[in-house]
């Protein structure tokens, strides 16, 4: 089985190679380290806000700790309100992943527990398989119990992560940012298990115990791109508010009842962008570099390019900086078929925030984190503006906020009036902000 995300090889015919800079546009969104740093801050403050089962969490909480996928595994959950979340959860990854094995300085799952705290992900990878009919064993990771099995594993790795380095160094460094632990499975379990990034604990890529180099970096790669766009996926705007009434994709290499919603879609192209460009630098399509019946490399291309066309048709759907993705590996912004529109309704002076929020500024210019303590908590990330709009709002009505915001922008009181309609009609729809009708107030038109 291949990643959930992207299916198994059928096509053989490969289209050009890509040209975008990857990496760099991945920076033009958010560098890596920003990306991180925004991830941490959800994940902490998510903890604040569900603390009620861990009263003595710590005020920053360890990167062993905050990067773990088990424990974003459960503070995921707790958020989904699925479950309480309990200190004891709060698992880091040296919990499975000693300091012996560490694959240049990637962490791999090795410590004999490891297959019991991460049982959660393999039997997730396990009932894709007996869906697919593709294995009938729940599947094992190798780990220092195994021996000789395992060091010659880890070995087979550590070669795979130093080959995409020679081939692609920029791009598989800009991945692998994101990548927390990666766990190798039994061959003698794995059926036809590839590899998979399983949804549920993020960070963590699960690999069959490998017989090549080029089968590691290509593993990594392709997973390494749906870590990297899972953290943009929680931290920018990818997908909008409309995304999940957008119609499925039936990937023509795929079987036929098989339908991918849009965020599935949308990371299976990047993934294919991510495969054709270390395609190319390895030189698969000119015979240079040798590849497995089983491997993607060849098709990349094709069907990163079928993906994006269908893609450029979803703009309605998607959100900005998925526009930008687009743009820049195809040349070609997303189609809308929007049309601006008036949008009538009575602005009220007295606006209300009902909740106490909980704000985090995580070093970037214009975009700050929101908290809302409800049960389950909400997250939400908004800019600069919304954010200081809502802390006056907190403490005195609209009407005395708007000079406060005139002077911000240097601009007249009705100009800036205006301005804050527009802000104000994204916080009410997020529900960050309530309206209480003031006699009086007539109707105001508003464009969106």
């Amino acid at each position: 089985m291949a990643s959930h995300y992207c299916g198994s090889r059928q096509m053989t015919t490969p289209a050009g190679p890509v040209h975008c800079d990857i990496p760099a546009l991945h920076a033009a969104i958010a560098p890596s380290s920003a990306l991180k740093r925004e991830r941490r801050a959800l994940y902490q403050l998510a903890t604040e806000l569900l603390r009620g089962g861990c009263p003595h969490v710590p005020d920053v909480l360890d990167p062993d700790v905050i990067d773990s996928p088990l424990a974003r595994n459960r503070i995921g959950d707790a958020l989904a309100g699925r479950a309480t979340l309990t200190c004891a959860e709060l698992i880091g990854i040296s919990a499975v992943a000693g300091v012996r094995s560490c694959c240049q300085e990637l962490p791999v799952a090795s410590r004999p527990e490891a297959n019991n705290l991460l049982a959660g992900a393999l039997n997730t990878v396990g009932a894709e398989l007996r869906r697919q009919q593709a294995a009938f064993a729940p599947p094992e990771l190798l780990t220092e119990a195994d021996g000789e099995c395992f060091t010659s594993a880890l070995g087979v790795l550590r070669d795979g992560v130093a080959l995409a380095r020679r081939v692609s160094p920029e791009l598989i460094d800009d991945l692998l940012a994101h990548v927390a632990l990666v766990g190798v499975i039994d061959p003698r379990r794995a059926g036809l298990f590839v590899s998979a990034s399983p949804r549920a604990f993020p960070g963590l890529i699960l690999l069959k115990s490998p017989r090549s180099s080029i089968e590691v970096a290509e593993a990594l790669i392709h997973e390494g791109a749906h870590q990297k766009l899972f953290d943009m996926a929680i931290t920018h705007d990818l997908l909008n508010v409309d995304s999940d009434r957008c119609s499925p994709f039936h990937p023509p290499w795929a079987p036929t009842k098989r339908l991918w919603p849009l965020e599935q879609t949308l990371a299976a192209w990047h993934a294919y962008s991510c495969l054709a460009w270390f395609g190319h630098d390895a030189g698969v399509r000119a015979g240079a570099q040798d590849v497995g019946a089983d491997s993607l490399l060849p098709v990349a291309s094709e069907r990163s390019e079928i993906l994006g066309q269908w893609l450029l048709d979803k703009g309605d759907y998607l959100g900005t900086d998925a526009h930008m993705l687009l743009n820049g590996l195809i040349g070609r912004r997303p189609r809308t078929t929007r049309t601006t529109g008036s949008f009538s309704s009575a602005v009220a002076v007295d606006y209300v925030v009902n909740t106490p929020l909980k704000f985090r500024r995580c070093g970037s210019p214009d975009r700050v984190l929101v908290g809302r303590p409800l049960q389950p908590p909400q997250l939400y990330w908004i800019s600069n503006d919304a954010a200081v709009l809502l802390e006056l709002l907190g403490q005195k009505s609209f009407d005395e906020a708007i000079p406060t915001f005139a002077q911000r922008w240097r601009m007249q009181r009705l100009d800036a009036t205006d301005r804050l309609i527009d802000l104000l009609a994204d916080l009410v729809a997020s529900g960050l902000v309530t309206t209480r009708a003031t006699p009086g107030t007539g109707p105001v038109t508003r464009h969106c």
